[in-house]
Order: C-alpha cells, then sequence, then structure tokens
C-alpha cells in the first residue's frame, strides 16, 4: 500500500539523520496528534507498584466529570463518549499519571500506526502495514516521524477499555505476523517491533492504571 505524500527514507537520507524529535510549537489538536510520532517519553510521577497514597491523591484531584466518567465504566456503562473518555486521559496526562505518547495513543478516534524502525545501517525498514491500514482511511492521515495518524471512528462503542482491549490484540497479530516473516534466505525480515510494543504496553497501562483506580476508590470509599 503507498502511503501518500510521506516517504521516510528520502526525507532523512539526504541529511543522514533519524527523524525529528522536536515537539510541534502549535497547540491546535492536530498538532498534539503529530508529536505522537516523538520517541523520547515523559517520566510518569505515579509508581502503581508502591502504596495506594499516590492512587487516592490523583483521584480528589481528578475533576467531577472525570470521576463520573470513571464510575460510569466501573458500573458496566457503555455510553462513554469519545470525548468523555479524551478528557479524562488527558488530566491523567497533566497530572503525571500517564506520559504524553500514553495519552496519544491511547486516546479516542484516532490510531497512531507505525510504518516502521530505523536500522542500523540507518536506512528505515519498511512495516508491512497491509493488513493493520485496512479500514484506516489511509488516504485522509497525517504522517510523521515514521508514524503515520489517522481518524478511526468506527471501533468506538463507548466502552473505552474494550476499545484499547481490540486493538492491543490487533497490535499483537500484527506484530506476530511479521515476527514469523522470512527474508529469502530464512532470516527473519524485521529486527525491531518496538515502535508497535511501545503503543502495546501504553494501552495496557493506561487500562491497569483505570482498574487501579476502580479498587482505590472502592477501598476508599469515595
Amino acid at each position: 500500500m503507498r502511503l501518500q505524500g510521506y516517504d521516510p527514507v528520502f526525507a532523512n537520507r539526504a541529511r543522514g539523520s533519524s527523524p525529528s524529535r522536536g515537539r510541534s510549537a502549535g497547540t491546535s489538536f492536530m498538532d498534539q496528534l503529530k508529536s505522537a510520532a516523538a520517541p523520547e517519553k515523559a517520566a510518569d510521577s505515579l509508581d502503581l507498584t508502591k502504596t495506594g497514597e499516590g492512587l487516592r491523591d490523583l483521584l480528589h484531584k481528578l475533576t467531577p466529570g472525570s470521576r463520573d466518567v470513571l464510575d460510569r465504566m466501573e458500573a458496566g456503562k457503555k455510553d462513554i463518549s469519545q470525548e468523555e473518555w479524551t478528557g479524562l486521559c488527558k488530566e491523567l496526562e497533566a497530572l503525571g499519571a500517564i506520559s504524553k505518547d500514553d495519552f496519544q495513543y491511547t486516546q479516542a478516534g484516532w490510531r497512531v500506526i507505525p510504518l516502521g524502525y530505523w536500522g542500523e545501517d540507518g536506512e528505515f525498514v519498511r512495516y508491512d502495514t497491509v493488513s493493520i491500514m485496512k479500514n484506516k482511511l489511509p488516504d485522509v492521515g497525517h504522517s510523521r516521524g515514521g508514524q503515520w495518524i489517522c481518524p478511526d471512528e468506527y471501533d468506538w462503542k463507548g466502552d473505552p477499555l474494550a476499545y484499547l482491549d481490540n486493538w492491543m490484540k490487533s497490535l499483537y497479530s500484527w506484530r506476530s505476523d511479521m515476527a514469523r516473516a522470512r527474508k529469502e534466505d530464512g532470516s527473519p525480515k524485521y529486527s525491531d517491533f518496538s515502535p508497535i510494543t511501545d503503543q502495546i504496553n501504553s494501552c495496557q497501562k493506561v487500562t491497569d492504571l483505570v482498574r487501579a483506580l476502580w479498587k482505590c476508590e472502592e477501598g476508599a470509599g469515595l
């Protein structure tokens, strides 16, 4: 599949560098989405392996609207809007519970699809993106730093954790398929799946955080 308007090899070969790691200076929604391609991750201030004190403090700092979203999710309601989920995740990012990349990878309505990775020889190695791109409207997406950002309005059913779980399953399946791919000489076709694994980890992290907040809320009687 040809991705219109983007060729990371051509864009970077001339200067022999990897994709830009800078953040966009703009504050528009699309600027924030595009910045998901930057590989560095902000340090998270919340450690779920420690006591529940940080979780309780986080709960108290959330707005009533975000607390309501958590309560409805825990009650099994499947009426969460994309705006409500994105608002909750944005608060969690602002409070240091998740990183900027975690937010970009898990917000509703958009997918960030890795196109490949930079090999040891400095060449961009493209993944086989045919299966993961299916129905992702690549012609209206935006590319930057080896990732494709495109709208995805079809998978949202009002259940944020199911939304993340379905995406993780797609990423796992895609990664497994490519891990089995071989060159003509029998060697592995791809050597680096970290761009995919990073997304899986972010989705799992946000899922675990939501469940931990539920448990903390029950224990505190909030």
